[in-house]
């Protein structure tokens, strides 16, 4: 194999002996190229593309997404601590095949000579692209998304049993909220200054009362719990022009607030105005299409006061998430784009109403 990767797990041939064996699929590969791709921080990932030596028609695959754990020490850390390889490989494996979401298919874990685990995703890079935050968030996008959630959260709606149990699960309002708590008042210490230059006062002065209330607010969301991606934001979907959106990167699966997908999602992915002109109708229709899957207890008027509790979901993850990450121009951009969303949409929701009960 030739190849330009340092990651020696990926640099040599035994990555097309081990993909050969092991992907049912891709049986009787003879080499392959890996090259990165995307900016995950709990994830070294490659496409790799396949060839099945002098065969005019390639019997399988050309080529494969490969996620393995990173190599890098701070977020190996992180992505262990929070069991994030062993979610995901869980949804696609037990999860998915009761769900009704466009992502990309499972096709098999893969088992490196040194002992690292990888999933083994199709291949979309012929049909869909990467959205990426700072360029992207279109109605069309955004609706395609909403359009899909029901498909998520209907088939385990509040039976966390049927789901697998907690212990499968990330959730930030619960089981993390007082590690997340403290990580959110350091993080915003020390990096606020990076991310703040387009904030008013109102939303920076928000930001400081939600780190100082956030445990208090956790509690107070109550009501059916359902599967959550969790980190639903522009970075981490593929589009299509005629599939729509596919949702990918599960790590931080939760089993929360249906409300938490909604306001987190939509409070990222569009500038104010076009999300104001959007957010009633797309939650109307959201409630619609899950009593049409047989959900009865999540009426308009829960969902719109859950929707306005769960703005604060954006300043909980992504103030808390600075932490984690190495510092880059375009990280801190991203960064600055999500906050100064997701506090706009806090205020013009009042989540302020949330933080004084």
């Amino acid at each position: 194999m030739t190849s330009a990767i340092v990651d020696p797990r990926v640099a040599d041939d035994a990555l097309a002996s081990a993909i050969g064996e092991q992907i049912s699929t891709a049986a009787g590969v003879t080499s392959c190229s890996a090259t990165p791709c995307g900016a995950g921080q709990l994830a070294d990932s490659y496409l790799v593309q396949l060839t099945y030596g002098r065969s005019p028609q390639p019997p399988g695959p050309t080529g494969v997404f490969l996620k393995l754990p990173p190599l890098e020490s701070g977020s190996a850390s992180t992505a262990l601590r929070i069991d994030a390889f062993a979610r995901e490989a869980y949804f696609y494996r037990a999860l998915l095949p009761q769900l009704d979401v466009n992502t990309p298919q499972f096709l098999g874990h893969l088992e490196l000579a040194d002992g690292t685990t990888g999933l083994v995703l199709e291949d979309l890079s012929l049909v869909a692209r990467p959205l990426d935050q700072l360029i992207d968030g279109t109605e069309s996008q955004v609706a395609s998304v909403f359009a899909q959630l029901a498909g998520l959260q209907a088939p385990y709606w509040n039976s966390v049993a049927t789901a697998g149990g907690d212990q499968h699960f990330y959730n930030r309002t619960s089981d993390h909220i007082d590690g997340l708590a403290e990580r959110y008042l350091r993080s915003w210490h020390r990096h606020g200054e990076a991310v703040s230059a387009g904030l008013s006062r109102r939303q920076r002065d928000l930001i400081v009362t939600f780190g100082e209330s956030c445990v208090r607010w956790a509690a107070t969301i109550e009501g059916p719990r359902t599967l959550a991606h969790q980190d639903l934001r522009l970075d981490n979907l593929l589009w299509s022009p005629s599939r729509g959106a596919f949702l990918i990167d599960w790590q931080t699966l939760a089993f929360t607030s249906p409300a938490w997908d909604t306001a987190f999602f939509l409070g990222t992915a569009l500038p104010p105005e076009p999300r104001r002109s959007m957010q009633r109708d797309l939650l109307t229709r959201h409630v619609a299409t899950l009593a049409e899957r047989g959900v009865d207890d999540w009426p308009l008027d829960r969902a719109w006061t859950e929707h306005r509790r769960l703005t604060g979901s954006v300043l909980l993850a992504m103030i808390a998430a600075m932490a984690y990450v190495t510092p880059t121009p375009r990280g801190f951009e991203m960064f600055a784009s999500l906050i100064d969303r997701g506090t706009q949409q806090a205020l013009d929701l009042d989540l302020n109403e949330f933080l004084r009960k």
